[in-house]
């Protein structure tokens, strides 16, 4: 199967941000973090490029770029026309036409990994693009039994299914009923692990060994209750803000997956989510796209933030700050560093748990050295070079970490 990404954005004007070209990889995909200050465009940015991928997704790329050569044709000859004095109304109505059918495309290109492959993806319904607003929350409603949920053969990217979710599980429920009844082993091993499967999910998300689901029939509806060791049972209609969130994005994929009968959780697509520490709370902020990536491999996000710890959470990410038009593609920023009070006060680590994991690691292996594998002393080049490489025009380092680094250090010489 043909790997399909973003390489490159082109933005010709997107609100204050104009001829500013965003590279990302021609081998692997690339992450997409866009940040800067409030008013610096990056909703907007979002915003059109969600209106390129619709036009994408509903299969006008090949119109595009049959129309791009025709409209640029007729400009030179409307120029010409113009030098010669002469006047072509009908040549002037077809400009007028065919700009404002590429105007539908938004102000920015995208380029693709794969393109010549994109279209037929698309008509084959296994290529995803899903666009989240800032406000956003799992609100799903408690079904009162069994009911089939009718999806439609094609959705908009910021059609919402989420609230269709627990309708969904309990539908899950029915068929390994049915299928236990049927004596059908084999679609019941299939749903018990699709079940193991979102429980683990859901115990990454909520940190939550203990976490499982419980299937409650005997309340006012058919309901799923999550348990946890120590709390009362609670309901996905019941979760605090910074959860709902996650719950929302994770449930209409799911959805999104099963109306488009694709299988598995390694389907290719875009997803951009606008704000996404939304309702966050710092430590979540650290884990939201590393989960998102683990759960979910083939989609490539697209993201706006203000919060350092998502840019530091992740190291296969382009960094955009379009308020002071830097693009950052070649430098790993999960050892960014942030000594500031909203780390104190909400007790976070001081930096990334990726460079506190290479830190550490590096501590072991100088104490090591001398009798160290040569696996082991290619290793420590690498996290010297890892750590002398850190970006000194985005990173501070903060006196924790360049305490411990110096100190490691001298263990060398």
């Amino acid at each position: 199967m043909e790997e399909i990404f973003v390489t490159k954005i082109d933005i010709h004007q997107a609100r204050n941000v104009k001829d500013l070209i965003i590279e990302l990889s021609e081998t692997e995909r690339r992450h997409l973090i866009i940040t800067g200050k409030n008013g610096s465009g990056k909703t907007s940015l979002l915003l059109e490029l969600n209106k390129y991928l619709s036009q994408v997704i509903d299969g006008r790329l090949e119109e595009r770029y049959r129309v791009l050569p025709q409209l640029d044709a007729l400009k030179k000859e409307s120029i010409s026309n113009r030098e010669g004095g002469i006047a072509n109304l009908e040549l002037e109505q077809s400009i007028e036409s065919l700009s404002t059918l590429l105007g539908e495309f938004g102000e920015t290109e995208i380029t693709f990994f794969n393109e010549n492959h994109l279209n037929h993806r698309i008509i084959n319904r296994d290529f995803l693009v899903i666009y989240f607003r800032d406000k956003r929350e799992s609100k799903p409603i408690v079904p009162s039994g069994i009911k089939k949920i009718e999806f439609k053969d094609r959705y908009f990217s910021e059609s919402s299914l989420g609230s269709q979710f627990i309708q969904y599980l309990v539908n899950l429920k029915a068929d390994r009923s049915f299928a236990r009844d049927d004596g059908d082993n084999k679609e019941v091993e299939r749903l018990d692990q699709w079940f193991d499967d979102f429980e683990k999910k859901l115990r990454d998300i909520f940190d939550a060994p203990s976490l499982r689901l419980k299937f409650d029939r005997k309340g006012r509806g058919y309901d799923f209750k999550i348990i946890e060791d120590g709390k009362e049972p609670y309901g996905f209609h019941q979760l605090p803000a910074g959860y709902s969130a996650i719950i929302s994005i994770l449930s209409e994929l799911i959805l999104r997956i099963e109306a488009y009968g694709i299988k598995g959780y390694d389907v290719q697509g875009i997803f951009l989510i606008d704000e996404i520490e939304t309702h966050l709370h710092v430590n979540l902020q650290k884990k939201i796209l590393p989960l998102l990536t683990s759960f979910f491999p083939k989609i490539q996000f697209i993201v706006t933030t203000h919060s350092p710890f998502v840019i530091s959470s992740i190291p296969n990410a382009v960094v955009c700050d379009l308020e002071k038009r830097l693009v950052i593609n070649d430098t790993d920023l999960s050892g960014y560093s942030y000594d500031t009070l909203i780390e104190s006060y909400f007790g976070a680590d001081k930096y990334s748990d990726i460079v506190k994991h290479n830190l550490n690691e590096y501590e072991e292996l100088v104490r090591a050295k001398d009798n160290l594998s040569p696996e082991q002393e290619l290793r420590l080049v690498d996290l010297q070079e890892y750590f002398d490489s850190l970006p000194g025009y985005l990173v501070e380092l903060n006196s924790e970490l360049s305490t411990r680094l110096t100190q490691i250090k001298l263990g060398i010489s």
